[in-house]
């Protein structure tokens, strides 16, 4: 194999190849650096494959590599000769080293205006056998997500990107200046914000129109989407919601959408952008109430609010309450996922909360019953735990009013199940508040003599869905099936 570029110092520090090859080729004679890098991420795997694949503005900077240069003992003066033949600039060189020829030509151009000087360019050649750097491949200093990428079946295997070789002289100096320079790369940059370049793709229709947002693997739907969302709002609507995204509107859109849509929470057309501009004010409202005035700059726990708004208000109302328990605000450096992944295994660990609605009467005792076996059944069987809330069973030791235990109830429970088995109408009151904010509701209603459904169940109720029973035997197998369901259990 050969590599081939042109050879000099930069900055007067380290001695360098600068060329291009195939992306194969790069990442056959490469390996990462395990001191210093992580592997590509499984799940971004697809991602970095279609954007390589497909993308018509695929471009990347060149990926870097590090070569120690050592071998055996008599390689030391062959490694000086070489540095020194590059620094002086004025004759070519033909050399082995440690199983790598190195072919150096000198090319000299008069400057301009000045015949008695000359412009030196040096170019290389490394010529090499592929196996002979098996176990002491080139290490990856910068680009290693590229090439892990890469295999023969790649579409873009073939595709040549520039590299810069490092050439250090022994272990120790490659060690060193591979986590140096690991380093420096990527903390000393300072490079553009996330919402400056979503900025000059978004707004600029020309260059990028929608069908290039939609169908290119470097934007997506969800760039798309944001271009819609964000001509037909005026954050001004939504002052509260303004306060934490006004500086990062097309971060925190794209962030957004690309979950809802990944989620299948919204359509990929004008409905999902209403759905979305409809959801804001709920959003506003609520972060209004939740008066999280310490979380401006927190675009991770605003993203994954609004994740949860649109998925589940009850999971939403939760969140924000951990949020303001553990002070996440004050976290910086966080992702929306990884909000999201670590508050749903709390969430799926919580106990889940079912709002009793019944006539209160020795005639609905039995009923009432089958609900706690159920609950005992969930736990020995999938370790899910089930807090029934049921108004005339309060333990926090005072007394209130209460249609206020009612409405704190109903209002932070996962499922209300109502017992319509006697026409109670507080019970009608109670799913009727439920179905405003959005409860899942479960109807259940025993089959007795004399009774009619019909005269006990509103016809408005008819949506929700229903569990009749006649035996107290049904009731329990329906309501645990119900329940699994509910719960995905």
């Amino acid at each position: 194999m050969r590599l081939t570029g042109i050879i000099d110092y930069t900055m007067d520090n380290f001695l360098c190849i600068r060329g291009f090859a195939s992306m194969l080729e790069l990442s056959e004679i490469s390996k990462a650096d395990e001191n210093i890098q992580r592997d590509l991420i499984e799940s971004h795997r697809g991602e970095m494959e279609a954007f390589l694949s497909d993308g018509k503005f695929t471009f990347f900077p060149e990926v870097i590599l590090g070569a120690n240069m050592y071998g055996i003992e008599a390689d030391k003066e062959k490694i000086d000769i070489l540095r020194e033949t590059i620094r002086a600039e004025n004759k070519p060189l033909r050399t082995t080293i440690n199983n790598i020829k190195y072919f150096v030509k000198r090319n000299a151009v008069k400057k301009e205006n000045n015949d008695l000087a000359f412009d030196v360019t040096q170019t290389i050649i490394m010529e090499f056998d592929k196996k002979s750097l098996v176990g002491r491949e080139f290490l990856r200093i910068d680009g290693n997500h590229r090439l892990s990428a890469v295999n023969e079946r790649s579409s873009y295997a073939e595709k040549r990107i520039p590299f810069c070789l490092l050439l250090f002289r022994d272990a120790v100096e490659t060690d060193k200046f591979c986590r140096a320079l690991f380093y420096n790369i990527n903390t000393k940059q300072i490079p553009l914000r996330m919402e400056q370049n979503l900025k000059v793709i978004i707004e600029s229709e020309q260059a990028f129109d929608d069908d290039t947002l939609i169908n290119d693997p470097s934007f997506g739907e969800n760039y798309f989407l944001t271009r819609q969302i964000v001509k037909d709002i005026d954050l001004s609507d939504f002052p509260f919601l303004k306060m934490f995204i006004a500086d990062s509107k097309f971060t925190y859109f794209v962030e957004v959408l690309k979950l809802l849509l990944e989620h299948d929470l919204i359509k990929k057309d004008e409905e999902g952008v209403r759905s979305v501009v409809s959801a804001l004010k709920e959003i506003d409202n609520a972060l209004k109430t939740a008066a999280l005035i310490d979380a401006p700059n927190n675009l991770a726990v605003i993203g994954a609010f609004s994740y949860y708004k649109l998925l589940e208000t009850r999971k939403a109302d939760e969140f924000l309450k951990w949020v303001k328990k553990n002070s996440l605000t004050q976290v910086s450096d966080l992702h929306i996922c990884d909000v999201i992944n670590i508050y749903d295994k709390i969430y799926d660990n919580s106990p889940k909360r079912v709002f009793m609605s019944m006539w209160f009467n020795k005639k609905t005792e039995d009923t009432y019953n089958q609900l706690k076996e159920v609950k005992e059944i969930v736990l020995r069987d999938y370790n899910v735990e089930i807090e029934i809330i049921k108004v005339d069973e309060h333990k926090d030791g005072y007394s209130d009013v209460i249609s206020k235990r009612i409405i704190e109830g109903i209002d932070s429970c996962d499922l209300l199940i109502a017992d319509l088995s006697y026409g109670n109408k507080n019970v009608h009151h109670e799913i009727g508040y439920a179905q405003g904010k959005g409860k899942k509701v479960l109807l259940i209603y025993q089959n007795r003599d004399g009774a009619s459904a019909s005269d006990e169940i509103g016809s408005n109720l008819s949506m929700h869905d229903q569990l009749r029973f006649t035996t107290y035997i049904e009731l329990r197998m329906g309501l645990l099936e119900k329940i699994r369901n509910r719960f995905s259990l």
